[in-house]
């Protein structure tokens, strides 16, 4: 996971996990993705545990990742070339040793990236193009004539502009995120409904545990709750269920224990795979413990 002081502890998902495990009397260690090595068929990685609620450490030390019956990747995106290799090197640990029991599986997080993956969902999506090709891009315009454009593997809002055909940095934007993240860009509908909200739910062990929904703040269009958006309770339609339906026993198959979706006026705009947020928040609202329930079918899979 990222450095404590890079997250905010009072509402961050990894740090809430971690205090319930600690509750609940598991041992706990906190790792930095740049510590992970690989050599003799498995995984060491050089780690500190923590010690109390306060989450206090103590001094590092090399472990093996086979002494560990869990392994949770919270490594916030980019999603680059040094993560990819980490999923590698896990995905390799994995096959050549009983232990740890991944969440999420590296394999899965190789393989489903974000912005990716739902378009294998795409009936469920807003119409949505990747390209790095100026003329497609244009086309699109023309069709809708505002459309969000995005970089393929940031997180958190970074990057993304609401554009239209009539604003002249429009193919500036473009060029410079092409520029920028070296990648194609995504190129999504734009839906007027965000303003009534972006619904993440969360799944657990393929089954949807709780939603909240988040509101931009007046005049934005971006949701992030770090951006000003606000956490609010909610209900899944009927579509919306059908969705989750669907993707959670795909979760499921490719051992994607803890996903978090976003649905934007009952479509399918993202699958976070990498570090879902939105369990203290959720938590809050509906006077939950999501992270109890984690822990409870976490400890099934160690029966």
């Amino acid at each position: 996971m990222d450095c404590f002081s890079e997250l905010n502890i009072k509402s961050d998902t990894s740090i809430a996990i971690m205090l319930e495990g600690l509750r609940l009397g598991f041992e706990m260690w906190t790792a930095n993705p740049n510590k992970l090595s690989f050599f003799d068929d498995r995984v060491s990685i050089s780690a500190k545990k923590v010690l109390n609620q306060k989450l206090d450490l103590s001094s590092e030390n090399d472990y093996f990742l086979e002494d560990f019956d869990f392994f949770f990747i919270r490594q916030d995106p980019p999603f680059d070339i040094r993560y990819i290799t980490n999923c590698y090197l896990l995905e390799l640990h994995r096959s050549l040793n009983k232990k740890p029991f991944f969440i999420n599986d590296p394999s899965g997080i190789k393989n489903f990236t974000e912005k990716i993956f739902p378009l294998y969902f795409s009936k469920f999506m807003p119409r949505t193009m990747i390209t790095s090709d100026k003329e497609r891009f244009k086309k699109m315009l023309e069709e809708f004539r505002t459309v969000v454009i995005k970089p393929l593997y940031c997180k958190g809002g970074e990057g993304i502009h609401k554009v239209n055909l009539n604003q002249k940095s429009t193919f500036e934007k473009f060029k410079n995120l092409i520029k920028k993240y070296k990648a194609p860009v995504v190129v999504q509908e734009f839906i007027e409904n965000i303003k009534l909200g972006d619904k993440r739910v969360i799944f657990v062990d393929g089954s949807p545990m709780g939603v909240v929904n988040r509101i931009p703040k007046s005049g934005a269009f971006k949701a992030n709750l770090h951006l000003g958006g606000e956490a609010k309770k909610t209900e899944l339609t009927s579509m919306e269920k059908k969705i989750c339906s669907c993707l959670g026993p795909i979760f499921k198959k490719n051992k994607l224990f803890l996903v978090g979706i976003d649905l934007i006026d009952q479509k399918l705009t993202e699958i976070n795979v990498t570090s879902p947020t939105g369990i203290k928040q959720i938590d809050e609202l509906y006077e939950t413990n999501l992270s109890s329930g984690i822990w409870e079918k976490l400890n099934k899979y160690i029966a």
